[in-house]
């Protein structure tokens, strides 16, 4: 089974909110930031950096902007849907590697200095092992992305399963073994006894 990681995120103009996100190697993840409703009309981007304590100049590297309303929007690895019915846009990050590990932003442009941010900090996992599937969006289409879950204890359920199997191979034999001896134990008394019985 699939699992498509979506991490939702309030935009607070003048506050420094931040978020975790974790994902994994070779899969994707969903990110939704909300927004005001009067920045409906503004370019909304995703970028990459660690926000100054006094920004002066541009700390945030953008990975993908637009100010398409209602339609996904693509750039590399990353899409971009800003759907203003719900103030909300969502970013979808696609064949996450080790290297995607670090601090972004969900940005609303607003101004050059007074855009509305909201810290993201991604650490991206690596599995070798993975449930894999595709997905879809019932009320948005969405481009396709292939996410994983990593799979956690099967090896031991294998393993305990074999045992089992060969505990329960060893009682049956030792079973058949035993009624075998039995009747042939009985046999041989059976065959004493008639001697016994014809010589008196």
């Amino acid at each position: 089974m699939k699992i498509i990681w979506t991490f939702t995120l309030m935009m607070i103009p003048g506050v420094v909110s931040s978020a975790g996100v974790t994902g994994y190697s070779g899969t994707g993840v969903n990110i939704t930031c909300r927004y005001k409703e009067e920045y409906t009309a503004n370019a909304k981007y995703f970028c990459r950096g660690k926000r100054p304590k006094n920004p002066k100049f541009v700390w945030c590297s953008d990975l993908i902007k637009t100010n398409e309303k209602n339609k996904w929007v693509q750039s590399g690895r990353f899409s971009l849907y800003d759907d203003t019915r719900s103030s909300v846009f969502t970013v979808t990050i696609r064949d996450l590697r080790e290297g995607d590990s670090g601090t972004y932003q969900c940005a609303v442009d607003i101004n050059r200095y007074k855009d509305s941010y909201t810290e993201v900090k991604l650490k991206v996992l690596t599995e070798t092992n993975y449930h894999r599937t595709t997905s879809s969006s019932s009320s948005v289409k969405s481009p396709a992305i292939t996410s994983a879950s990593p799979v956690t204890g099967s090896p031991l359920l294998v393993s305990v399963c074999v045992f089992l199997l060969l505990v329960i191979t060893g009682l049956v034999l030792v079973t058949v073994t035993l009624c075998r001896r039995r009747r042939s134990h009985s046999k041989t008394l059976s065959s004493i006894f008639t001697l016994f019985k014809g010589t008196f």
